[in-house]
C-alpha cells in the first residue's frame, strides 16, 4: 500500500492544528535538553555534555525550523500559490536532512582524532553527567515517537526530519552514556568508536530523507501509485478505459490528474455523476487527494444505432434523433441506416435538407460498413407548439367503445388528440389488473395503439399510458 494511503482522514483545519501543536511541542522540549544540558555541562565541566548541549541546539534550530514550514504549509491555496504550500515542507525536511549530515561529519571528524590519538577529551563520570543524558534518552524517545507518528499520519516529512533529528539525539546521547561508563571502567576508546557507529546510521537516515524530499520536489510520481490508480480507475462502471495518470506529491497532499475514456453517448450530467465515482475512488486509495479526471468520449463497443446517434449530437440544428434502425445485409455484410431527425423549426426546408446531406455524408464517414443512409426530417419541440384538444364526442364515444371491446381493458380515460404541426398524436390512459405480467400489459397496450391506428389512420403517433386499477 501506497504510504500516503494509510493517513488518516481528517478535516484540514484539524490536521493542520495537530501538526502545529506537534512543531511546538518539539520546540519546547529542544528549548528543555538545550537548556539542561548547557547548565549541567558547565557546573561539572564535562565537554561531552557541552558537546551534547551544541547537539540539542542544533536540534532545536530544526525544531523551530520545522514549527515555521508547518504552519507556512498548512495554508490554503491562493492565487499565487494554487497548487497550496505543501512544498514548503519538503525544504524544510531537505535542509533539516543537511544539517544532520553536516554533524554527522563533525562527529566522524572528532571521533577519528580522539581515535587518532590526536585529541585529548577528559569525559567527567559523575552522578550528574549520567542523570541529564538519562533525562535526554527518556526525552528523546517521547517526542521522536510523537513526531515520527504525526509525520506517519499526516504524511508530513517536515515533522519526520525533526523527528530523525531527535532519534539521532538518542544514539548520541547514547554515546556520550557509553563514553561515559568507558571512562569509569577504564575503556574511553568505547565513545568515538559508538561515535561512528551513530554517525554512520544518522548520515543514512539523513540521505534516505533527503533522496525522498528532492523527489518530492522534483514531482516524481511515489513509485508503483500511478499503476495502482489507473487499475482502480479501469474497473470503475461506465469507464471504457483509463489512459496517462499524472502524480506529484507537496508536502501531505498528493495531486492526481488522468484521462479515462467513457461512452461518448453519455451526457453531461451522466459524464458529471461517472467523474464523481472516479474521483471517489481515487480518494479511497489516497485520502487527502486532490483529482482531477477528464474524460474522453470513445465509440469502443458502440453499437451502428449508438454511432448514429453520437454524430447526431455534432449538428447544430439536429435536436434528437430517434427511430433509428440499422439493417445489415447477409450477402455483402454492410448495413442500411435509417433515422427521423427533429430539426430546429427555424429552419427552412432548404436548410433542414442541407443539414440532412451533411449528416448523412458525416456517417458514412463515421460508420465505413454503411451502403446507404435514409433520413426522415421533422420539427422538433412539436408538442409545446402544437395545441391539445379533446376528441369529438362522437369520436371519443366510438373509440372508448371500441378500446373497451377488450376484456382486458378495465377502464379508459384522458382520450385526447394533439396536433403536432402537420400531424397528430393520440393519448389515452388505460387500467388493467394490477396482478398482470408486464408482458401480458404490453401486449394490451399494443392492441390499444393498433385498434386507435385503424380508427384514426392519419394518426402518426399513438401514446398508450396503462395503470394499475385501484
Amino acid at each position: 500500500m501506497n504510504e500516503s494511503a494509510s493517513h488518516i482522514q481528517v478535516r484540514p483545519a484539524d490536521r493542520a492544528r495537530r501538526k502545529n501543536l506537534l512543531a511546538a511541542f518539539s520546540v519546547l522540549v529542544g528549548v528543555v535538553l538545550t537548556a539542561t544540558k548547557l547548565v549541567v555541562g558547565l557546573v561539572t565541566g564535562s565537554l561531552g555534555i557541552l558537546s551534547e548541549a551544541l547537539h540539542s541546539l542544533f536540534d532545536l534550530g530544526a525544531a523551530v525550523i520545522t514549527f515555521f514550514s508547518v504552519r507556512i504549509s498548512s495554508r490554503p491555496a491562493d492565487e499565487s500559490h494554487t497548487y497550496g504550500h505543501g512544498k514548503v515542507e519538503n525544504i524544510s525536511a531537505l535542509v533539516e536532512a543537511l544539517l544532520l549530515l553536516a554533524t554527522c561529519v563533525w562527529v566522524v571528524h572528532e571521533a577519528v582524532a580522539r581515535l587518532a590519538g590526536g585529541k585529548k577529551v577528559e569525559v567527567e563520570a559523575t552522578f550528574w553527567s549520567f542523570f541529564v543524558m538519562g533525562l535526554s534518552v527518556v526525552l528523546d524517545v517521547i517526542i521522536s515517537r510523537a513526531l515520527y507518528a504525526g509525520a506517519r499520519r499526516y504524511g508530513s516529512q517536515a515533522l519526520e526530519a525533526d523527528a530523525l533529528h531527535y532519534s539521532s539525539d538518542i544514539l548520541s546521547s547514547a554515546v556520550v552514556i557509553a563514553g561515559l561508563i568507558g571512562t569509569r571502567y577504564g575503556y574511553p576508546i568505547l565513545d568515538p568508536v559508538a561515535a561512528l557507529g551513530v554517525a554512520a546510521l544518522v548520515a543514512f537516515a539523513s540521505v534516505r530523507l533527503s533522496v525522498r524530499a528532492v523527489h518530492d520536489l522534483l514531482d516524481t510520481a511515489p513509485k508503483g501509485l500511478a499503476q495502482d490508480i489507473r487499475k482502480q480507475v479501469a474497473a470503475v462502471s461506465g469507464v471504457e478505459s483509463a489512459g496517462p495518470v499524472r502524480v506529484r506529491r507537496a508536502g501531505a497532499s498528493t495531486f492526481v490528474d488522468l484521462v479515462a475514456e467513457a461512452s461518448r453517448l453519455l451526457s453531461l450530467d451522466q459524464a458529471d455523476r461517472l467523474a464523481d465515482r472516479i474521483e471517489a475512488e481515487i480518494r479511497g486509495l489516497v485520502p487527502e487527494s486532490d483529482v482531477v479526471v477528464h474524460l474522453h468520449p470513445t465509440a469502443t463497443n458502440e453499437t451502428v444505432r449508438d454511432a448514429a446517434r453520437a454524430v447526431s449530437k455534432r449538428f447544430a440544428g439536429i435536436e434528437d434523433v430517434h427511430n433509428v434502425s440499422a439493417y445489415r445485409d447477409e450477402k455483402s455484410g454492410r448495413y442500411f441506416l435509417s433515422l427521423h431527425a427533429k430539426v430546429a423549426p427555424e429552419l427552412t426546408f432548404e436548410q433542414a435538407h442541407a443539414l440532412m446531406d451533411r449528416l448523412e455524408e458525416a456517417l458514412k464517414e463515421e460508420i465505413p460498413e454503411l451502403a446507404q443512409v435514409e433520413t426522415h426530417m421533422e420539427i422538433a419541440d412539436g408538442v409545446s407548439r402544437g395545441s391539445q384538444d379533446e376528441l369529438r364526442e362522437a369520436e371519443l364515444g366510438a373509440l372508448r367503445a371500441r378500446i373497451l371491446e377488450d376484456p382486458l381493458v378495465l377502464d379508459l380515460n384522458e382520450l385526447r388528440r394533439h396536433r403536432l404541426g402537420s400531424g397528430t398524436l393520440i393519448s389515452c390512459r388505460i387500467c388493467v389488473a394490477r396482478e398482470l405480467s408486464m408482458e401480458k400489459v404490453h401486449a394490451i397496450a399494443t392492441r390499444v395503439e393498433e385498434k386507435v391506428r385503424s380508427w384514426l389512420p392519419e394518426v402518426t403517433e399513438v401514446v398508450v399510458h396503462t395503470e394499475p386499477i385501484p
